[in-house]
C-alpha cells in the first residue's frame, strides 16, 4: 500500500499536483488561514475541492491542524495569526457540515508511523490521556482521536501546564496541534522504540528528516512536494 502525505494547505491549491490515484491520500491539516494573499473565497473554494476529492476518493485522511482547531473552538482566548474573524462563523458552519468526512487528529499507517499536524510528546499524551508503555502507533492514534471527540480543549495552545511558553508550541506538553521541533526531538514519545512520526505545522524548505522518527512535510510554501511511505 502507498501512503501519500500532503502537508499544509492554507488554501493552496498545489494539492491537486499531489494527490496520487494509486495511494492513500493524507493531508495534515491548516486548510484556511492563507499567507498568500488568496481572498475569502478562493480558500474556501479549495476546502470545498478537497472535501469534494474525499467524497469521490472515501479512503483520503482529513487531519485537523492548529488552524482549523480555533474556528472549531470558538473561543477569543484561542484565535491564532491570521485568524479570520469576519469570516470565522462560515468557517466554522462549513467544518460541522463535513464532520463525518473528517478524520479527527491522529492516523497511523500500520502499526508504527503516526500522522499528526504537528506530533505528540510524552508529556502531553501521559497529561491528557495515560502512561505510554510502547503501544503500536493505532493504539496511540486511537486514543488521540478519542480524546478529540470527548474534550478538544486538550488540543489548545492555553490549556496545558508548561505556562506562557506552551502558546506557539515551545513546551514540552505542547499538543499535536502545536509542538515544536525542538521539543517533539526532545520529547519524542517513541523516543524508545522504533516507531516513526510524520508532521507538518513548522514550515520547511522542502521535505525535511530531522531524525529517523521525525520527518517534516509542511513545505507547500517552497516545494510542491509530498512525503510518499510504501507498506
Amino acid at each position: 500500500m502507498t501512503y501519500n502525505i500532503i502537508g499544509d494547505i492554507h488554501g493552496r491549491d498545489v494539492w491537486y499536483e499531489l494527490v496520487r490515484d494509486d495511494a492513500v491520500n493524507i493531508f495534515v491539516g491548516d486548510y484556511f488561514d492563507p499567507y498568500e494573499p488568496f481572498s475569502f473565497a478562493q480558500v474556501m473554494h479549495n476546502f470545498r475541492m478537497i472535501i469534494d476529492y474525499k467524497r469521490r476518493n472515501p479512503d483520503t485522511v482529513l487531519l485537523y491542524g492548529n488552524h482549523d482547531l480555533h474556528y472549531l473552538l470558538n473561543d477569543p482566548y484561542e484565535r491564532y495569526s491570521r485568524y479570520n474573524a469576519e469570516h470565522s462563523y462560515e468557517i466554522r458552519y462549513e467544518f460541522e457540515q463535513v464532520r463525518d468526512l473528517m478524520n479527527g487528529v491522529a492516523y497511523s499507517i500500520g502499526d508504527d508511523v503516526l500522522v499528526t499536524h504537528a506530533g505528540v510528546s510524552k508529556p502531553w499524551y501521559e497529561k491528557w490521556i495515560g502512561s505510554y508503555n510502547d503501544e503500536a502507533t493505532g493504539v496511540v492514534a486511537r486514543n488521540i482521536n478519542d480524546l478529540w471527540d470527548n474534550d478538544m480543549s486538550a488540543f489548545n495552545y492555553g490549556n496545558n501546564s508548561g505556562g506562557i511558553m506552551d502558546r506557539g508550541g515551545m513546551a514540552p506538553t505542547s499538543s499535536p496541534m502545536w509542538i515544536r521541533p525542538g521539543y517533539l526531538k526532545e520529547y519524542n514519545i517513541f523516543t524508545d522504540n522504533d516507531y516513526r512520526q510524520v508532521v507538518g505545522h513548522t514550515q520547511q524548505k522542502n521535505i525535511s528528516r530531522m531524525t529517523p522518527k521525525l520527518t517534516f512535510v509542511d513545505c507547500l510554501m517552497f516545494s510542491t512536494k509530498s512525503y510518499v511511505i510504501e507498506k
